[in-house]
């Protein structure tokens, strides 16, 4: 099959090839694509030149910048036929998305799987910024959690995480979705665990020093941040929130993770509280 950087530069002006790039993301039957402003002249014929291409398709949409505290970002559709909402297939999980409602990334199915591997026996994880329950339900089926609780604020994506835990019946009792701001959650709420994720790139560090209530003494502490290629990463940020909150840390590591732009990067801070 040929690639759609290949065909369209086939057919586009030449004049326009250096636009062209080829990539697109897939959620379920739905492919999600990100035009320069140069081929957006031609993007239903880019859109249909992409359902021609991969028959796995159903619609194609031209994704506009992402903005609001759930990441939203407007969506056009530019080739096939509404709704865009779609089942989304990983790691032997199926998962209902509504890509109008939610925010999902199917690119980051492999580190949700490596995460998953790191969790041992027994643990008792939280993950907040959960969405439509991704993490949760890799860590259930992949890892050696006993129990995860997921927080999300979005009420669209918390009512499809409790959707895609009976769609996963067989890991899903172990996931347990919560619709709260995690800012208004104390451990009388949730209790203590053994890991705990924070799933908000933008705000990581930010939510941070009030999540370090949930960690317990020896546990582990993951937050997923955005970070310009040229830039430190912040590990003296996240040691000075450690302290001013009484903690201290075993260990520091950070794991690039993902690209999500021109030099910039998804980064996962990995850290043990002493």
């Amino acid at each position: 099959m040929p690639s759609l950087r290949q065909t369209l530069k086939a057919i586009l002006p030449e004049a326009l090839h250096p636009a062209i790039t080829g990539a697109y993301e897939i959620i379920g039957d739905i492919a999600l694509l990100t035009l320069p402003d140069a081929l957006l002249p031609y993007q239903a014929l880019i859109g249909a030149t992409l359902l021609t291409i991969d028959t796995r398709l159903r619609v194609v949409a031209h994704r506009l910048p992402i903005s609001g505290e759930f990441r939203i970002g407007g969506l056009e559709i530019i080739a096939g036929e509404p709704p865009l909402a779609t089942i989304h297939k990983e790691n032997g999980l199926r998962f209902r998305v509504d890509v109008e409602r939610v925010y999902f990334s199917a690119r980051l199915a492999a580190e949700r799987l490596r995460l998953a591997q790191l969790c041992q026996q027994g643990e008792q994880t939280l993950v907040v910024g959960s969405g439509v329950a991704p993490l949760p339900l890799t860590l259930a089926a992949h890892g050696a959690a006993a129990t995860v609780v997921g927080v999300e604020k979005n009420a669209d994506a918390h009512a499809l995480a409790v959707e895609n835990c009976r769609l996963n019946r067989g890991h899903g009792h172990k996931v347990t979705p919560v619709n709260a701001d995690f800012h208004a959650l104390t451990p009388a709420d949730l209790g203590l665990f053994d890991r705990v994720v924070i799933a908000m790139p933008e705000t990581a560090l930010t939510a941070l020093s009030h999540c370090l209530q949930f960690v317990s003494l020896g546990g582990f502490l993951h937050l997923y941040i955005f970070q310009d290629e040229n830039r430190p990463l912040p590990a003296r940020d996240m040691d000075t929130i450690l302290a001013a909150a009484g903690c201290q840390a075993l260990s520091i590591a950070a794991v690039r993770c993902g690209h999500c732009g021109r030099a910039r990067y998804r980064y996962r801070l990995d850290c043990r509280l002493g």
